[in-house]
């Protein structure tokens, strides 16, 4: 894993590879810890169902093919209020829906665009996008202003010997302000958000789940403080685990730590969601550090994402606890023709109709119907390649 902190490097790589990805993510969190989301633009969907069968047709033919990367771009938003899922939306298209920039950190997929003003260190998200099947609407205005962070620069030095994948730390303290409109079907509701956010970029020339074994990610803020952990295993064991550890307080480095020692506790299972462990720790010989998985956010057949409780144990036995986001990645079950079809439920491709999408999209709609006495959308005739 290579690891970088610098917004150089937060650019497109216009990745050309069969397989390669790219993105740009964002999240943030409240001050009442009432709303969340999350925001991410891909140049090369990684864990798309087409792109990854495009991947699996071209290392099979004898022919030139290639799973091109600009054939399968994408925008995914999540918002969530209280914990419970408000609108999980996943678009992907075709090169006519993206642009990007090499020379500064821009990307737009369709109305949806993000882009960062060197003046006043702030990124710039505008969203404009329809959920036609659930009767939905958003538009937001979001600010990210970067918190500076001293020694940053520096982080290079923990990169692993693998060139294969690329973690940016591009900016991991942001003051977020701004305002969301969500239309339910009926009404618009204005979101006046305030509150702290993370953003990072990650790319890599071959797809994750030919490399890639576990991948846990998690992020955490109070008033003063900062804290990232990142930890990627490999299906090749002789490769060794990149592992990695950042605490902030304000704008001072209070500890950056690697080699730590993964361990999974309490282990349950979601229906159709991978294994996991209710608590996790990384440890070394300075410091140890627990996550307690709360509440689901989210769920799908290769990832989880949890409301989470971190505690930090440092060498002079004083804790830190903070409460954030954590995720955990298990890219090689997209090897499965199964887990491949169950995807397609969640992502709207451009031009084509898909049964799993539509049918997804009517039930949860039918749920909505009880919740909130709306009107159902009727699916049209799909048909799914």
């Amino acid at each position: 894993m290579q690891l970088s902190a610098s917004l150089r490097h937060d650019v497109w790589h216009d990745l050309t590879d069969s397989g390669s990805y790219e993105w740009w993510y964002f999240d943030a969190l409240d001050e009442s810890q009432t709303y969340s989301f999350v925001a991410i633009w891909f140049s090369g969907f990684p864990f798309s169902p087409y792109y990854l069968r495009r991947y699996v047709q071209s290392q099979r033919s004898q022919q030139a093919l290639c799973a091109n990367p600009l054939e399968h771009v994408a925008f995914s938003f999540n918002l969530y209020k209280h914990g419970r899922e408000v609108i999980n939306f996943i678009k992907e298209g075709g090169a006519e829906l993206f642009s990007a920039s090499r020379n500064e950190p821009f990307a737009r997929f369709e109305r949806n665009v993000f882009y960062f003003d060197a003046e006043s260190q702030t990124f710039h998200l505008n969203l404009n996008f329809e959920m036609p099947l659930r009767r939905k609407k958003v538009r937001a205005q979001l600010c990210f202003h970067i918190r500076p962070i001293e020694g940053l620069q520096q982080l290079s030095r923990f990169s692993s010997t693998s060139p294969t994948h690329a973690w940016v730390l591009a900016s991991p303290s942001n003051d977020v302000t701004g305002e969301l409109q969500v239309y339910d079907g009926k009404t618009w509701e204005i979101i006046s958000f305030k509150g702290r956010g993370y953003h990072d970029h990650n790319y890599g020339r071959t797809p994750m789940n030919t490399d890639i074994e576990h991948w846990y990610w998690g992020r955490a803020h109070s008033h003063d403080f900062d804290l990232v952990y990142y930890l990627t295993t490999y299906r090749d064991r002789a490769h060794k685990p990149f592992s990695f550890l950042l605490l902030t307080q304000n704008e001072r480095v209070l500890a950056i730590e690697d080699d730590l020692v993964a361990t999974e506790h309490e282990h349950a299972r979601r229906f159709f969601s991978p294994r996991y462990g209710r608590r996790f720790s990384l440890t070394n010989e300075r410091l140890s550090f627990d996550i307690e998985h709360l509440q689901a956010l989210d769920a799908g057949p290769f990832y989880l994402r949890f409301n989470s409780k971190f505690t930090l144990w440092r060498e002079d036995g004083h804790a830190i606890e903070l409460c954030g986001i954590s995720e955990s990645l298990h890219p090689q079950n997209l090897n499965s023709g199964l887990v491949r079809h169950l995807i397609k439920s969640k992502i709207w491709r451009a031009g084509r109709l898909s049964v799993m999408y539509t049918l997804y999209n009517f039930f949860a709609q039918l749920f909505e119907v009880g919740t909130k006495k709306i009107l159902p959308v009727v699916p049209e005739t799909a048909t799914d390649e």
